[in-house]
């Protein structure tokens, strides 16, 4: 499946409406998943791994969606997320012999063409009203040498969500730019609107994200997912993983416009306790104790 957007000049232009051109620019996933084949009945191949990105916008992609996954795969997700555990990502089909197996292994590589589109086409589609889309989006800050790009950001008429991808918190961890990004980008987002969520969201290996008291926390050696939680609660970070944004979809498709981004991510940040989103839950940070809660 193929989407449209425009591109900006900078996040004041894109919040403002005022495109570079008219012209639509296009993204996809589909020549990276290898999972669809339109020669075939049934699009769907044995390596799709059912990422949800190609079933918007067109009731023949879906019903064959829901052929070759189950009529109950999206409800049986939907209703198992957010529990308390880790949800393990569907498997393609063919896994073997197939270079990308899962969501997890999807967006953990290939930043540009891979989570950033793949975030674009979840959000654009997973909102209550009309949205516009946008990708690496310039954002100008005259305190810093170097300007950045705003990877993901959707607006409705009154409403943004600002997303910093990365493909793993390892990756993250390298350099820690996205310390800096968090505040270089809001201070300016802020200059164009009020009203907005601004969260980074790690692709790769969920479990690495898990707080260390957690059972299922992978992130314990080299103490990388104390000094993960030890960044975002002293600087105010919201984040989000791949994984949990996958379950969110699940849960909009079946549940409707209570979990779409614009309702749900803004209501749900404005908790002040609440630092993200993991598939078993949000994770919360009380009194220096990280939790997560089930919903």
């Amino acid at each position: 499946m193929i989407y449209k957007f425009r591109k900006y000049k900078d996040i004041d232009f894109f919040v403002k409406n005022i495109p570079k051109t008219k012209r639509d620019e296009e993204y996809t996933i589909v020549y990276k998943c290898n999972g669809l084949d339109f020669s075939k009945s049934n699009p769907f191949t044995q390596k799709c791994f059912g990422c949800l990105f190609c079933i918007f916008d067109n009731d023949e992609v879906f019903k064959s969606f829901k052929e070759f996954w189950g009529d109950d795969f999206i409800n049986k997700y939907s209703n198992e997320s957010f529990q308390g555990n880790p949800i393990p990502m569907p498997n393609a089909k063919k896994a073997l012999k197939n270079p990308i197996k899962n969501l997890e292994e999807f967006t953990g590589v290939d930043e540009t063409s891979n989570i950033q589109p793949w975030t674009s086409g979840i959000v654009n589609h997973m909102c209550s009203s009309f949205n516009r889309v946008g990708m690496e989006i310039p954002v100008f800050n005259n305190d810093y040498d170097r300007n950045g790009r705003l990877d993901v950001c959707s607006m409705t008429s009154d409403k943004l969500i600002a997303i910093e991808t990365k493909i793993s918190l390892d990756d993250a961890l390298k350099d820690e730019r996205f310390i800096e990004q968090n505040y270089k980008y809001t201070t300016e987002i802020e200059k164009s609107i009020k009203n907005y969520n601004y969260i980074t969201l790690f692709g790769g290996k969920e479990t690495d994200l898990y707080p260390a008291t957690s059972p299922y926390c992978t992130g314990k050696i080299g103490s990388k997912s104390k000094r993960f939680y030890d960044i975002v609660t002293t600087n105010n970070i919201k984040f989000i993983s791949a994984n949990a944004l996958w379950c969110l979809c699940c849960r909009y498709l079946e549940r409707g416009n209570k979990y779409s981004w614009d309702i749900f991510l803004s209501q749900l940040f404005s908790d002040l306790n609440c630092i993200g989103l993991l598939s078993a839950g949000k994770v919360v940070s009380n009194n220096e104790i990280i939790s997560i809660e089930s919903f």
